[in-house]
């Protein structure tokens, strides 16, 4: 208990520098009760560690810390709602391997893990994950699905396809469903390719990474909601990576929940076909149960005379070792029996009615119940026996085991677990880079008006013009189409052959006659003195002045060419908050993170103190979100572009 409590601290101090970070501007006492929040936390005593991080929170003025302490609250509620009704899975085996070798030493295939960085996963050393040193990489499917650092730098789960013996298809993201804008590493497909199991720091969880599994719509053609596997294989630590061993005996669990900050721990455990859950007993305790080990209580003290080492005759210490001896195969019979109960139920438990169900999963709650209390009987009685033979061993008396001068048969030394292998860790081959190509992704065309350096001009993808009213800037009619030397760096230009032969070269595409007007002198300064603007309805050419007296009153119809050039002229937009002082109401930034989940910035001291909620890449979104908290009856809200 003694590491495991200074491991405790060491985390809480990682959070409390966490906090520091953000900027958190309190006094001791608050740094105190967030440190004393983190050590309950991770301790699985949420409801003490929400107590504690509210006090932090009401002595935090930053916006930011209040909104990273906001966070651990809510893993704190999510911490107390999983643990109503968990399941009870048993180790098998356990071991504590290097953060840099882990993978290695997984129940898969040798060369099942590729190194990162990879064609799959280019990142430069700055952007190494913490845990993704590998990657899960069998090499004869068709089909890949990987974790590699999207836009923003934050880790999220990707697809590629197989074109041919080398060639791999351009990444795109794995569904909608499974983005939470944070970090989503080592995605495991089952067996049957119907079930994906990998690990997240942003959906809801109690804490760090946590374990989900998303599952294969055939009527959607998508991935499920993600789910949480719940309490034991999701922790307070950080759990990152599931699967289940091919022979469909162990499931394999990793995390950091035990271990020091360079190793982490594979948990195997049974595989249990239909899990079912039960509520935490009283006497239960977090942390043995997320060590997956049994809650076994104290050896009960028992006095003297019932103690079997502390009689006088050996013949009654033998005969009392031999009476302790056959309680517990007894136990053990009846404990097997229970379980093969539990399994049976399980069994049809997978393919009975709703109705049915309901009815079995109470049976096998209930009987859980009872080998959970013939387990604790075992675990006590062993511990009798076990100091019983400390005594034999002092006195070099050798017990006679089974009582009757018989030894076990070998289905008594069969494991009662009933399992076909023992398991054992090895050290796997690692998968070498085979030769292979992926496809990357062709960037769009920017058709915003630019100028460029004089051999850099571009003519445009595509000369079909957007739908609506359109401006652009008529440079030059020539006999021939232009040569990029000619178009001197302008971007984009448009050719288009006229009846007569010629071609006509114009520039830049612009939704008001404002926007062309801004950039005409721009191109005639550019050597092109004669430049004017010419004006476009749905593709037609029409008088500038009708073009301006429609302006703003034509609707036009959404079109590929609309959506582009819309999306290249568009300004993000963000949220003002004034009057709030130096910190915003608890109630507001709750309403905010609901509300849309943007990011809340400060600018400015004192009364002077601003703050902005965005970007925001829709007006609509923005205003839309504003009316939310006005109709909450906030205050001192407005919505404003942002000047690039």
């Amino acid at each position: 208990m003694t590491a495991l409590l200074r491991q405790l601290t060491t985390i809480a101090a990682a959070l409390s520098l966490c906090l520091s970070a953000y900027g958190q501007q309190a006094d001791g006492k608050a740094d105190a009760d967030f440190r004393k929040a983190a050590v309950f936390h991770r301790n699985y005593q949420f409801g003490k560690a929400e107590e504690h991080y509210s006090k932090a929170l009401e002595q935090t003025t930053d916006s930011t810390a209040r909104m990273l302490i906001m966070d651990r609250i809510i893993q704190c509620r999510n911490g107390r709602s999983m643990m109503q009704y968990i399941i009870r899975p048993e180790a098998a085996a356990t071991g504590t391997f290097s953060i840099e070798d882990f993978t290695l030493y997984l129940d898969m295939p040798d060369g099942s893990w590729i190194p990162i960085p990879n064609p799959f996963v280019r990142i430069p050393e700055r952007q190494r994950h913490p845990y993704c040193n590998s990657m899960y990489f069998t090499g004869d499917g068709s089909r890949v699905i990987f974790s590699a650092p999207d836009e923003s730098g934050a880790w999220s789960l990707y697809v590629s396809d197989r074109k041919d013996s080398v060639t791999w298809s351009v990444p795109s993201l794995l569904s909608a469903n499974i983005l939470s804008g944070r970090n989503e590493i080592f995605p495991i497909l089952s067996s049957d390719g119907k079930t994906l199991y990998f690990a997240s720091d942003g959906l809801p969880g109690m804490g760090g990474y946590d374990l989900f599994y998303s599952t294969w719509d055939d009527m959607a053609g998508d991935w499920s909601i993600p789910e949480n596997m719940g309490f034991p294989y999701s922790s307070t630590g950080d759990d990152i990576l599931f699967f289940n061993t091919a022979d469909g005996q162990y499931s394999v669990t990793v995390s950091n929940r035990e271990t020091p900050a360079d190793s982490v721990r594979i948990y195997v455990t049974g595989y249990i076909p239909t899990p079912v859950r039960t509520p935490l007993g009283q006497d239960e305790s977090p942390l043995m149960i997320a060590s997956f080990a049994s809650a076994a209580p104290e050896a009960e003290d028992t006095s003297r005379k019932d103690d079997p080492s502390a009689t006088e005759s050996g013949d009654g210490e033998q005969a009392g070792y031999s009476q302790m001896m056959h309680e517990l195969r007894h136990l053990q019979n009846e404990q097997k029996e229970k379980l093969d109960k539990i399994e049976e139920s399980r069994r049809i438990y997978e393919n009975a009615s709703d109705d049915d169900r309901q009815f079995l999963a109470e049976i096998i709650r209930d009987v859980e119940q009872e080998a959970l209390a013939v387990k604790k009987k075992i675990d006590a009685l062993t511990a009798r026996i076990r100091k019983a033979e400390i005594h034999f061993l002092s006195e070099g008396i050798i017990p006679d085991v089974y009582g009757d001068g018989s030894s076990p048969t070998g289905a008594d030394r069969k494991d009662q677990t009933g399992t076909a292998r023992e398991y054992r860790f090895r050290k796997h081959a690692p998968g070498k880079i085979p030769y292979m190509t992926v496809e990357t992704p062709q960037p769009e065309f920017d058709y915003s008006f630019k100028i460029l350096d004089r051999d850099k001009g571009q003519f445009a993808e595509d000369n079909t013009l957007p739908s609506g009213i359109v401006y652009q800037i008529q440079f030059a009619v020539l006999a021939d189409h232009a040569k990029v030397r000619d178009i001197r760096g302008m971007s984009p230009v448009f050719v288009t052959r006229q009846p007569s032969g010629k071609y006509l070269h114009t520039v830049g595409l612009f939704r008001t006659y404002d926007e062309a007007k801004s950039c005409l002198g721009r191109v005639r300064k550019n050597g092109f003195a004669e430049a004017f603007i010419i004006a476009f309805k749905d593709g037609k050419s029409i008088r500038t002045n009708q073009a301006r007296e429609l302006e703003g009153k034509y609707s036009p119809q959404n079109g590929p060419q609309k959506s582009r050039t819309a999306q290249s002229q568009d300004l993000p937009y963000r949220i003002i908050l004034k009057g709030y002082g130096t910190s915003l109401p608890e109630t507001l930034i709750s309403a905010i993170n609901e509300a849309c989940g943007k990011d809340i910035s400060r600018t400015g001291t004192g009364d002077g103190t601003v703050f902005t909620v965005g970007p925001f890449s829709d007006k609509d979104e923005a205003e839309t979100t504003a009316r939310i908290l006005q109709g909450l009856d906030f205050e001192g809200i407005s919505v404003e572009s942002i000047k690039l």
